[in-house]
């Protein structure tokens, strides 16, 4: 007998607003806790509960040694930016490969258009990207394409490849 996952498990967009915020604040708790933090003092940086946490990301964590512990994968869902074919796009990752790899791309892009390092998106040529509906996405490593696109978006203060809930 299957149990039945719920919606928002396959597709963040169904999350009323507030739920995606906890999501978030969820999500970043293991991002702090993958650089060192303990659960404790992460959820107290960012504002959420222990319970908030186990419920939208426990399938990150584990028990170790009567200590909660961050696994060194998952299946988490996030909405992240990338480029594909001269256009931003925002998609869904299932997991922290996934999320790894457009973060790399993302560094290696930043290595290529302000340090000027030619072969920065090199290893990015030819990488799909596969999101939570199952479709590939090409990364984008045209620099004449990635310097047009970065022209349009409006430099925010932090630029950031996680979504904040209400981009598409």
């Amino acid at each position: 007998m299957r149990t039945k996952v719920p919606r928002w498990k396959r597709n963040l967009d169904s999350l009323p607003p507030r739920q995606i915020i906890a999501y978030e604040n969820s999500l970043e708790v293991i991002r702090q806790m993958r650089r060192g933090k303990t659960i404790t003092s992460a959820t107290k940086s960012v504002g959420t509960t222990i319970p908030t946490v186990k419920k939208y990301a426990g399938t990150a964590l584990q028990k170790k040694s009567n200590r909660i512990t961050v696994k060194k994968n998952d299946n988490l869902l996030r909405k992240m930016r990338m480029y594909e074919n001269g256009k931003e796009v925002w998609v869904q990752v299932k997991g922290i490969r996934q999320a790894k790899l457009i973060g790399q791309y993302h560094s290696s892009i930043e290595k290529r258009m302000e340090q000027g390092q030619e072969d920065a998106l090199d290893a990015f040529k030819g990488i799909t990207v596969t999101d939570v509906k199952g479709q590939k996405h090409i990364l984008e490593t045209d620099i004449t394409k990635l310097t047009a696109i970065r022209e349009k978006i409006e430099e925010p203060e932090h630029f950031t490849i996680y979504s904040s809930g209400g981009a598409n």
